[in-house]
């Protein structure tokens, strides 16, 4: 598999992860200082915190389905283009998209940075 195909499937990893709630591939192509850039918090460094930080951050949802529509990949980076859908626990419908970028270091993620339209979430 040559370094494209790779970051690619490595990029869609995360999000199938978040589909299904199983980190292990995920955790196992992230390098263990990975950076986390998450609109409205702080930094998360280290791919513990950052798998658990996606951890809490389902935990609002009863359920949420994201949907990967176009994967770029040049050099050492990729950016996915997404959509969610799904169900807040408070019964609310919620949908967004947006953009995650990814950077690479020896074949592993080491910095991941998202961008997206709905931030309501946040105030």
């Amino acid at each position: 598999m040559n370094k494209k195909e790779l970051y690619r499937k490595i990029a869609i990893s995360v999000f199938e992860a978040m589909n299904t709630s199983d980190f292990s591939v995920y955790e196992n192509n992230a390098d263990e200082d990975l950076s986390f850039n998450f609109p409205g918090v702080d930094t998360v460094i280290g791919v513990k915190r950052v798998i658990l930080f996606f951890k809490v951050l389902l935990r609002k949802y009863n359920n949420l389905t994201f949907t990967v529509k176009e994967v770029i990949v040049e050099d050492q980076k990729a950016c996915v283009v997404w959509t969610n859908k799904g169900e807040e626990k408070s019964g609310e419908l919620y949908e967004n998209s947006g953009i995650t970028l990814f950077y690479f270091n020896n074949d592993k993620v080491i910095y991941i940075s998202d961008y997206f339209k709905n931030t309501s979430f946040i105030n």
